[in-house]
């Protein structure tokens, strides 16, 4: 008589190792100039350095599955929703890549757009 086993596999999220996934995947697109928080000081945004990305991400989880929001600074005088759009997909196909159907939403906001 023959038993199957089925593994079980375990993935470790790291809020850190996922904003700063999002943050690189966010700089590569064209337009975005950087993550930002979504609290404005004395009403101007603050470009995040990478080791600071989480803070630019937002990570919520709701059943089984997580919401990403992001917040980015763009350049003025390119098609946001391009931008957006774009930022969406790569987010989606590298989060997706790495770990699996874990991730429901992916929320993009654009708080300031600035001249390059």
């Amino acid at each position: 008589m023959e038993t199957k086993t089925t593994k079980s596999i375990k993935i470790s999220l790291s809020i850190k190792e996922i904003a700063t996934l999002v943050g690189e995947t966010c700089s590569e697109c064209y337009g975005v100039i950087g993550l930002t928080n979504a609290k404005s000081i004395k009403e101007k945004f603050i470009i995040l350095k990478k080791e600071n990305y989480v803070d630019g991400v937002n990570i919520t989880k709701v059943q089984d599955k997580f919401n990403i929001d992001v917040h980015l600074i763009c350049a003025y005088g390119v098609k946001v929703t391009e931008i957006v759009s774009e930022v969406s997909k790569r987010i989606n196909y590298v989060l997706t890549k790495k770990y699996g159907q874990l991730f429901s939403k992916i929320n993009v906001y654009v708080e300031e757009l600035r001249e390059l």
